[in-house]
């Protein structure tokens, strides 16, 4: 049986939920124990086309980006009380947060959904799109009959070139990044 690293190559980001109002202090912690930086915060973006287990919605939320190398780690928090796999997953933590998804970027996006469903057996959980081509989807990795969050999940995300270029420069800057005189920040 084929694997997501066989079928869509590296794991390009980690990506964490957190309680509400814990960004910055999540922020302090990647910069300060694991020198993690600079970030790229963006907050409520808008959300088109949302989908929460096949049912549309309006999702509010904030995410902040940063490049450990190559590795991505994003940090996630819900503003509404929309479904969402996010609280999900926070009830599931009981409202302590951590590891969410492993995302991949596939070059095609519908290549990438029909071997999530067709060879892995995965269920769409959410998905929507940020700006005309951020499309994202969230898949469930198992088949609970109790829809419970069974811990991390799979993210697909269609990441343009220019956007790809922007987080191999902050890769870059992540490799030459110090925590103590360096700004914490490449935007908010």
């Amino acid at each position: 049986m084929a694997t997501p690293v066989q079928l869509w190559g590296e794991i390009r980001q980690l990506g964490y939920v957190i309680p509400q109002a814990t960004l910055e202090r999540s922020i302090e912690h990647w910069v300060k124990v694991r020198g993690v930086g600079p970030w790229l915060v963006v907050e409520h973006p808008p959300v088109n086309d949302y989908l929460y287990r096949g049912q549309p919605g309006t999702l509010d939320f904030t995410f902040a980006l940063a490049q450990a190398g190559d590795l991505q780690i994003e940090l996630i928090v819900q503003h509404n009380d929309q479904p969402s796999t996010y609280l999900d997953f926070l009830a599931a933590t009981q409202g302590i947060g951590g590891l969410h998804h492993l995302a991949w970027w596939p070059e095609d996006m519908d290549e990438a959904y029909r071997q999530a469903t067709e060879v892995l057996g995965y269920e769409l959980w959410t998905a929507g799109r940020i700006g005309p081509e951020g499309q994202f989807r969230y898949w469930s990795t198992t088949r609970d009959e109790n829809g419970d969050h069974p811990g991390t999940v799979v993210e697909h995300a269609n990441i343009r070139p220019a956007t790809r270029e922007r987080f191999a420069a902050m890769a870059e800057q992540s490799r030459r990044f110090d925590a103590t005189t360096d700004s914490w920040y490449v935007g908010r």
